[in-house]
């Protein structure tokens, strides 16, 4: 039976029939000519989003991804990330996966630097509570509570934390076979700690200084460095200190060192002279 309509036409003859051969996939000349199909074909199904919809609230909705992945601390409001890894962190661990390196831990910020698509489909792809997956996998058996209990630059360089960033570097890159041999990793030499400013004796090494990349912030106060706090070393210790935590007061000069005229030193190193409270002059008189 043909249903007719008001203008006198059935419905045969408004609706062509189906053929199944359209829905076959479209050849790729076909294919290049559309440049709708290729939009959709290349459309990631990872998490269901699309890497080059750079939302954060998407990282953010991930398990795990509402508090930082090293410390525990909320950090959805100020949300750092791992790129390597796929993980959000907070401010504070930010600053410890810088001194780690680019090659161990890429680190940026979620809302203020612009993400590429490659590094949002890796956050997509990753995920805080994907990588303690891994980590807490009997083959790996690296335990939540041993993982805090480790250093953070012990923690980047074991073999299961290598062989995540490996294969997730595969995934994002799109490679057909991931990875599954450990390797062993050897962690960087540590630096030696300085000499305390009453061991120094002429001739003594100077002290291994903090690179500014490795510090965000204020060694002693922990004020973040800015355009209103600028950073500064201790010519003894070697800290990176703010201008507060090394005062005009606890400038001298250290011979030992090479430095004949006063330089800056920080208030640990030389503590600045006690100042007598207003009002009580006559009580230590």
């Amino acid at each position: 039976l043909k249903a007719a309509t008001p203008s006198g036409e059935t419905s045969s003859e408004r609706t062509p029939p189906v053929s199944f051969a359209a829905m076959a996939p479209l050849p790729p000349e076909a294919a290049e000519d559309d440049p709708g199909v290729l939009e959709v074909a290349a459309a990631p199904a990872a998490h269901g989003a699309d890497p080059r919809d750079g939302d954060p609230a998407k990282v953010l909705r991930l398990p795990g991804n509402a508090s930082c992945f090293d410390c525990d601390a909320a950090c959805a409001g100020d949300a750092w990330v791992s790129l390597n890894h796929g993980t959000v962190i907070c401010l504070s661990c930010a600053g410890l996966h810088r001194s780690l390196g680019v090659h161990v831990s890429f680190v940026r910020s979620l809302n203020l630097d612009a993400l590429k698509p490659a590094e949002f489909k890796a956050l997509l792809l990753g995920g805080n509570e994907r990588f303690r997956t891994f980590l807490e996998d009997p083959a790996h058996n690296v335990m939540r509570h041993v993982w805090l209990a480790l250093p953070p630059e012990v923690r980047y360089h074991t073999p299961a934390a290598d062989l995540y960033r490996r294969r997730l570097e595969a995934e994002v890159k799109g490679s057909g076979e991931l990875p599954t041999e450990l390797r062993r990793v050897v962690p960087p030499p540590k630096p030696a700690a300085p000499a305390p400013a009453a061991l120094s004796a002429p001739g003594a090494a100077s002290p291994a200084w903090t690179s500014d990349a490795a510090a965000s912030r204020c060694e002693l106060c922990k004020a973040d460095f800015g355009l209103l706090c600028r950073r500064h070393h201790c010519r003894r210790c070697g800290r990176c200190v703010c201008a507060g935590c090394s005062p005009p007061d606890s400038m001298r000069p250290i011979p030992e060192l090479g430095y004949h005229k006063p330089c800056r030193q920080c208030k640990v190193c030389v503590p600045p002279a006690a100042r007598i409270i207003a009002g009580l002059e006559a009580v230590v008189a």
